[in-house]
């Protein structure tokens, strides 16, 4: 069951047995369905008036823990969670709001943090500062859309200096240092090593760029431009790579393993600074885009999890399935890859707006918690190790249409095997669901056109919870026909052996449920199918 994983745009009858044609909150591992990992209890923004609208982590390397950076809608604050330490980094300098479709970028250089908007100056942090404060030796006046890092240099793309807009620019600083800003941006100057470049063949503003083994990718989107170190008086080469190929939005790409996966404004693409291809053509494409809201597209982003294998790719969707309906300030949904075994998914997403990478105390300790005994704590212990884990950790913003009554900061991890020893958010909680619809069971031999009944199903199915799945059959004469669902029917795999189930048509469908907090298996099943003729 868990070998192909779910392809929607392909019509379910073309399908293989095992693939599912449609599903949410399910994953794919070792031959199994299995649930989806689970939204967890991080931390919960207690003063109704900061709702996050971008966060980024900033390594442990800096000041010994990690923190995990948000920032206010309105720009008005920025608070910093540090294990259960709640710290304010607001600039004493304002931070000018602009427009809510501006979208942030972040990088973190020589041990020190900065983040950007096209509305303001950059802002930076090193370790030993109490705030974020502006940019060091940046012009007032300039502004630009993306500030990323590569090599030792700060990159600003699409830049606007004063009332002069230069959209396809690549503005590179001087060499920084450890522990402090780039010295210079003065292209001026012959002592130092900052320099611009406009890339006038491009026909579309610079969006993002992000870097790949020992050079830097430009995007825009729907064209893509590689930059290489070369040294000497040029310092850097530009080149087009790729056209009709993009982002659809800033923080749209990752880097893993020297490839780059990409959420383009039609596609979703992989590429090595060479050649490109796409991972989601013939099985979801059609399913993500044609359900995207395109008015929204500037929230969408992309999260790794480099501990399941997988790449979310958030998005807000209006997809018939989707838990947390009409999306304007967040993704509610997103199209996980697991890039070791090719498969495709989807997950709920409850509002979120921005993801990181950070490790957080996962649980307990005498000094937080200093009521508490050693037969009382039973076996909540964690080692040592697991409280330096690193995991995704999610912002979510408050919509009491979407039954999201707090701004939060949630992690995602497995229910039961996971390592983030936190409580599972109720609200973020979704059902887990799998479908298959239309089988016609050619592959066993039996013609399209032959009249099949299902009597009796047998699932291979493991639980580690008191939650019990639900499966649901339905039967159809057409291959567009519409399906009539029976009745959900419990299976405890710890008392029965099958269900019996009374439906017969030329092709046939099933449905599974579970609505516990726990993990299950589920990895195959037999059926006993009999042919009553055809017409």
């Amino acid at each position: 069951m868990g070998g192909t994983g779910i392809i929607s745009d392909i019509p379910p009858y073309d399908l293989p047995p095992n693939a599912l044609s449609a599903g949410v909150n399910v994953r794919f591992e070792n031959g199994k369905i299995t649930r989806a990992p689970v939204f967890k209890e991080v931390h919960e923004y207690t003063d109704d008036d900061f709702t996050p609208v971008f966060a980024f982590s900033i390594p442990p390397i800096s000041n010994g823990a990690e923190d995990i950076v948000a920032i206010n809608q309105d720009g008005s604050q920025i608070l910093s969670v540090i294990g259960q330490t709640v710290l304010d980094y607001t600039p004493l300098v304002p931070y000018t709001l602009g427009s809510v479709d501006d979208t942030y970028t972040h990088t973190f250089l020589g041990n020190v943090a900065y983040f950007n908007r096209k509305t303001s100056v950059p802002f930076q942090k090193r370790p030993s500062d109490l705030t974020f404060a502006p940019l060091e030796n940046w012009d007032d006046d300039w502004r630009c859309g993306a500030l990323r890092s590569y090599k030792d240099f700060l990159i600003a793309l699409n830049v606007r200096k004063g009332a002069v807009e230069y959209p396809s620019m690549v503005k590179w600083s001087d060499l920084s240092s450890f522990g402090g800003p780039p010295p210079s941006w003065d292209v001026a100057s012959t002592t130092n090593s900052a320099g611009e470049n406009i890339l006038n063949e491009m026909r579309e503003p610079l969006v993002d760029g992000l870097s790949l083994r020992d050079s830097f990718i430009l995007y825009g989107s729907t064209e893509v431009w590689i930059m290489d170190y070369i040294g000497g008086n040029f310092l850097f080469r530009f080149r087009k790579l790729f056209k009709e190929s993009g982002v659809i939005s800033a923080n749209c790409a990752v880097e893993i393993e020297g490839l780059h996966y990409v959420f383009g404004k039609n596609d979703i693409w992989l590429h090595d600074g060479t050649t490109k291809k796409s991972i989601i053509h013939g099985t979801n494409r059609d399913y993500v885009f044609k359900n995207l809201v395109g008015l929204h597209a500037n929230r969408c982003f992309v999260s790794h999890d480099p501990k399941l294998n997988e790449i979310h790719f958030n998005y807000p969707s209006s997809d018939p399935l989707v838990a947390f309906e009409d999306p304007t300030t967040g993704c509610n949904r997103s199209a996980v890859y697991n890039y070791k075994r090719d498969t495709w998914t989807f997950y709920d997403m409850p509002n979120v707006t921005a993801f990181c990478l950070a490790g957080i105390a996962s649980g307990s300790t005498y000094e937080t918690d200093p009521t508490l005994l050693y037969p009382d704590a039973s076996d909540d212990y964690l080692p040592t190790d697991d409280e330096k884990e690193q995991h995704c950790m999610f912002v979510s913003r408050i919509d009491d249409g979407m039954g999201l009554t707090k701004n939060r900061i949630l992690g995602l991890d497995l229910a039961t095997r996971g390592k983030l020893d936190r409580d599972v958010s109720s609200e973020a909680l979704k059902e887990a669901f799998a479908e298959r619809t239309f089988m016609d069971l050619d592959e066993s031999g039996a013609p399209i056109v032959s009249y099949k009944a299902l009597h009796e199903i047998y699932p291979q199915l493991e639980l580690e919870g008191d939650a019990l799945p639900e499966f649901q059959f339905a039967a159809s004469h057409f291959s567009k026909g519409s399906l009539t669902w029976s009745t959900r029917q419990t299976f405890d795999p710890a008392v029965d052996y099958k269900l019996d189930v009374r439906e017969a048509g030329r092709y046939l469908a099933w449905r599974l449920y579970y609505d516990g907090t726990n993990d299950f298996g589920f990895s195959g099943l037999d059926a006993r199918v009999t042919q009553r003729g055809h017409q």
